[in-house]
């Protein structure tokens, strides 16, 4: 059993890709009529004029079933198509509605608020047309297990036990009551044109509403969970070849090649999936392309860039048994796993450095830094975490600030991290980009105020982060000279050449809020230590001002800088 953080995962979602219009094989069942060969534009492609999509690959319900029960089904706008009020002209029966291919209509103008949507506002889910131009003919049926929540005039709601909410409108002859238990794939009601009175055309309108990171509990883009449900449901496999080396992998990299059927010359697109298949939810799944010069391939393919090598995620170096599931994905195909998959493997997580651990406490602080939970997260037992002491709460959002007094040009000047108390030096954009910091692109704050806070250490050279079986994720970092009278103590060691890692300062009164001072912050900047609101007097250039700059003035400052930058 892997170990899993809490909330870290929340952040890393499941991706599979599929670009282009293109063929697949013939479905094998549940079908109607003679099949045609699937087509599909890329996602966020939208009917010229319908407003603009979404460009987003990821499949926001990996392994979900298709909700109509038979094929063939045509994903289009129903608006914008012929015979809607926008379309061309035509009627909403006309062959070019019945035909691929598909088309993505999330984000399609409308005026509903639509945080994941360029414009803010639109379309919130997937228009699709049943095999035929018949009302009420045509079954939809539960995209996953679950409960009926809901039941409108023309809409059904079903909730999975994750939370994801699958909406159902248009339809007609329900034959489902609000709080029913649905198995996937079991009938709710059948295709029809219901709109309270409003003219519509026979289609299923499909929403998929979950807690997204980032933007919260949204209307998420369908397209792709619909692509790749349909892919799998009918059978529609494109095509590819690879192996996994395992002979040649390790915990330093999983080494292997594939070749995309569609593209034999190309870089193939890989999904590796970690333990689960590449459409179990439960999986994370993350992409790569085989595009590395692999010589002993020449002869054999008819070319030779193919070959991979992809790092085990820090994450999953945690002492337990892991598989990593690899597929070569086709333009239009449901993913084929390569030759010699899975990879089993059981790593070591790397050496904890020493410091004090600092809570993120939110996933959305994992967000705000741009941090990843996959491939910048270790795991460390419980013993290594509980002999580093408690520091004070990590910055919920990072901030990067030069100073308005500062003489010197401006790609030389001094960079600052706003850090809960202590302004901290970056002394490089090295330092900057790993983690994740706009060196090129720093706030400009007043003199006045800068120079009112008091210097902590240099940031180290990058981050690591680390976390435990409870799931809790902190970064390592070095604890802080606390403030006497306003000042940096002076008994502790000078900037830069700090040596109290290791020391236990939980329930210390530091600056900032740390363990036991009653502060659950961990906001920038925050005010002091101290009751007298007086600073610490060190000038940013290393000088003592005539006089304190109240925190209340610093948190104004950088409230409305922050204002004017969002």
């Amino acid at each position: 059993m892997s170990r899993t953080s809490t909330w870290a995962w929340a952040a890393v979602a499941a991706t599979v890709m599929g670009m282009g219009a293109g063929l697949g094989l013939a479905p094998t069942t549940g079908w109607a009529g003679e099949p045609e060969p699937f087509e599909y534009m890329p996602p966020g492609t939208l009917v010229a004029g319908s407003g603009q999509g979404r460009v987003d690959d990821t499949v926001y319900a990996p392994g979900m079933r298709f909700p109509t029960e038979e094929g063939p089904a045509f994903a289009n706008s129903q608006v914008w198509g012929n015979g809607g009020g926008q379309g061309p002209g035509g009627g909403q029966c006309d062959a070019v509605n019945y035909d691929y291919p598909w088309w993505d209509n999330y984000c399609e103008t409308r005026s509903w608020d639509m945080p994941m949507c360029p414009a803010g506002i639109g379309h919130q889910g997937q228009d699709i047309r049943p095999a035929t131009c018949q009302n009420a003919v045509h079954w939809t049926v539960a995209a996953d297990a679950g409960t009926v929540t809901n039941i409108g005039s023309y809409s059904v709601y079903v909730t999975a036990a994750d939370g994801t909410r699958y909406d159902y409108l248009h339809g007609a002859n329900q034959i489902v009551g609000v709080g029913q238990a649905l198995d996937r794939a079991e009938r709710i009601n059948r295709v029809s044109n219901a709109f309270g009175g409003t003219p519509t055309t026979y289609h299923l309108h499909f929403n998929i509403r979950k807690d997204v990171a980032g933007f919260g509990n949204v209307y998420a883009p369908t397209y792709m969970s619909l692509v790749t449900s349909y892919q799998e449901l009918f059978g529609l496999v494109g095509n590819g070849q690879g192996a996994v080396e395992l002979d040649s992998s390790s915990c330093e990299a999983m080494i292997g090649w594939a070749q995309s059927g569609d593209d034999p010359e190309g870089a193939a697109t890989v999904l590796i999936a970690f333990d689960g298949e590449q459409d179990d939810p439960n999986a994370t799944v993350i992409e790569i392309l085989a595009d590395r010069p692999r010589p002993d391939l020449c002869d054999v393919l008819g070319s030779c860039d193919h070959g991979f090598e992809a790092e085990i995620p820090l994450r999953l170096r945690d002492t337990a048994l892991h598989e990593a599931r690899f597929y070569v994905v086709g333009q239009n195909g449901t993913p084929v796993e390569l030759d010699d998959s899975p990879f089993s493997f059981m790593c070591e997580p790397p050496p904890v450095p020493a410091g004090v651990r600092r809570e993120l406490e939110s996933p959305e602080v994992m967000v705000a830094w741009a941090f990843s939970p996959l491939y910048q997260v270790a795991w460390a037992p419980a013993d290594v975490l509980a002999g580093l002491p408690q520091g004070n709460v990590f910055p919920e959002y990072p901030v990067l600030v030069v100073s308005d007094g500062d003489p010197a040009p401006a790609e030389t000047k001094t960079r600052w991290l706003m850090d809960p108390g202590y302004k901290r030096a970056v002394a490089s954009e090295e330092i900057a980009t790993a983690w994740g910091l706009p060196w090129s692109e720093p706030e400009t704050w007043p003199a006045e105020v800068l120079d009112g806070v008091p210097s902590g250490t240099p940031l180290r050279p990058e981050p690591f982060l680390v976390t435990g079986d409870e799931g809790v994720v902190y970064a390592i970092d070095d604890e802080q000279c606390p403030l006497v009278d306003g000042q940096l103590d002076p008994s502790c060691e000078p900037e830069g050449e700090d040596d109290t890692a290791g020391e236990d300062t939980a329930g210390d009164d530091l600056p900032g809020g740390t363990a036991g001072d009653g502060d659950g912050t961990g906001g920038v900047p925050a005010p002091g230590a101290t009751d007298d609101d007086e600073g610490c007097a060190c000038r940013s250039d290393g000088s003592r001002p005539g006089g304190g700059v109240g925190w209340w003035l610093l948190a104004l400052v950088a409230a409305g800088l922050r204002r004017r930058r969002a």
